[in-house]
């Protein structure tokens, strides 16, 4: 049989279209595969677009920091307040300090008819602070006493601000220090202000080895925060990549109430867990982690990260229509036990929410779903079963690893400016320098003040100290 003329046109026009639109499908997938490594369930919420970017006025401004990370803010808090006060409060203005000379101008000039003025009626103060250019100095000659001993042994004088190598003292080596790990500035950019403001010229090599000789000085001082961390109850974990002379490594985070511990490691295993915290944690230590599968395999008792869980349930809600249940519970139940942990009940009441808690999230995996994503956050809810609850019952653990997520966001930065590291010397350097500065931070204690005293030969304050003298 013979198709009329217009039946195959119909024909033509139908395979023409199919295989349009298989083009099309084909095209959606692989942009979508690419969308992904930009926007999925594990970018916070501050770095999507659409429907988790949240509108702004055109005059807000945005700390670029916030949205650096690899790092999770608290999701269950959800605050629209912008960084600083809020507006009408009162404002408080430091007084200004004691002039060390004062000048006096007599002569004035009037712009509406050219006089010079020179016989003043009275005299308006203004205080103003500045600095010399360049910075001024101080250049000390150490003549130290070199002697024989009666046992044979040659010995040369101390002093504690006269280091053992260079010829910087500790106060240029602390400020050089601090520059690159808290001010974040490149060897070069540093090299360029000696030029500006010392008007004592150094190569980026020297900065790069005033850095190592404090680094060398606190080492000890790194590994006694490793042995705070292995003692205490409660470590936050996380890890991202840091490169290393092009090679891809792990930053390693471990922070705990009066600690944050870094390490670079080429691995992303268990292993390192082993290397910082020891063969076996205390049973009775619990680990604040996200779903990785190296902290399981290490220790037992884990918080799994609730941020993580939240936002993931989000993700997928907001494309299928049969998680939007699973998310809205998921977000009442942590309200609900958040609210329940800040009144502090007791530890049986606790053991009873819990198990409350715990029938709740086995009820929400029982259900069938037919949708793949769907089906992959319920497997992960699954998975974490036995550590989604801890911190009902262990007053002194988070719900959520915001913790270490916030001490990774600074190492994140530093990867963004420095672009990785060269050399394990630098490794070193690095990770001992970045743990001192921010553990005397979380402390209450000055990183200026520490460092100078432990360059200078001095015991540094204790956080106890620090807060006596904060009375005074």
């Amino acid at each position: 049989m013979i198709l009329p003329q217009r039946d195959l046109a119909l024909l033509a026009e139908n395979a023409f279209l199919r295989q349009q639109n298989a083009e099309q499908n084909e095209r959606i997938e692989e942009l979508e595969n690419r969308l992904k490594k930009y926007e999925n369930a594990h970018t916070p919420s501050s770095k999507q677009g659409g429907a988790g970017q949240q509108p702004q006025d055109d005059d807000s401004e945005q700390n670029d920091e916030n949205d650096e990370a690899g790092g999770d803010a608290d999701a269950a808090s959800d605050s629209s307040s912008g960084p600083g006060r809020n507006s009408g409060h009162d404002g408080t203005t430091r007084p200004p300090p004691e002039p060390d000379r004062t000048v006096r101008v007599g002569e004035a000039y009037c712009p509406d008819c050219d006089c010079v003025l020179t016989d003043p009626d009275e005299y308006v103060s203004r205080v103003i602070v500045d600095i010399p250019l360049p910075i001024p100095t101080e250049v000390t000659k150490y003549e130290l006493g070199k002697q024989e001993c009666s046992c044979g042994n040659e010995v040369v004088a101390e002093h504690p601000d006269c280091p053992e190598t260079g010829r910087f003292g500790p106060r240029l080596l602390a400020q050089t220090a601090l520059l690159r790990y808290h001010g974040r500035l490149p060897h070069r950019k540093q090299a360029e202000l000696f030029d500006w403001q010392l008007d004592h010229p150094v190569s980026p090599a020297t900065i790069y080895n005033m850095t190592e000789r404090v680094a060398d000085r606190l080492r000890p001082a790194y590994e006694d925060v490793r042995a705070s961390v292995r003692d205490s109850d409660v470590i936050y974990c996380d890890e991202t990549g840091f490169p290393v002379d092009g090679d891809q490594h792990w930053v390693w985070t471990f922070v705990t109430d009066e600690d944050v511990f870094y390490t670079i490691d080429e691995s992303r295993g268990s292993q390192v867990l082993e290397d910082v915290l020891g063969d076996e944690l205390a049973e009775d230590a619990t680990l604040s982690c996200d779903g990785w599968s190296a902290y399981p395999s290490y220790h037992g008792k884990l918080q799994r990260c609730w941020a993580h869980l939240l936002r993931e349930a989000k993700y997928v809600a907001e494309r299928h229509e049969e998680a939007e249940p699973i998310s809205e519970v998921l977000h009442d139940l942590h309200e609900d036990l958040t609210a329940f942990d800040e009144e502090d009940p007791p530890a049986s009441v606790r053991e009873r929410r819990r198990a409350q808690a715990s029938l709740c999230l086995e009820e929400l995996i029982r259900a069938g779903y037919e949708t793949e994503e769907v089906t992959q956050l319920v497997e992960k809810i699954r998975n974490g079963l036995g550590s989604w609850l801890t911190f009902v019952t262990e007053p002194d653990v988070d719900s959520t690893n915001n913790r270490a997520e916030r001490a990774l966001r600074e190492q994140v930065v530093m990867r963004k400016m420095f672009g990785g590291l060269r050399s394990e010397t630098g490794v070193r350097i690095h990770e001992t320098l970045s743990t001192m500065v921010a553990t005397w931070e979380r402390q209450g204690l000055d990183p200026p003040d520490q460092l100078m005293s432990i360059l200078g030969g001095e015991e540094p304050e204790s956080r106890a100290e620090a807060s006596t003298n904060g009375l005074r």
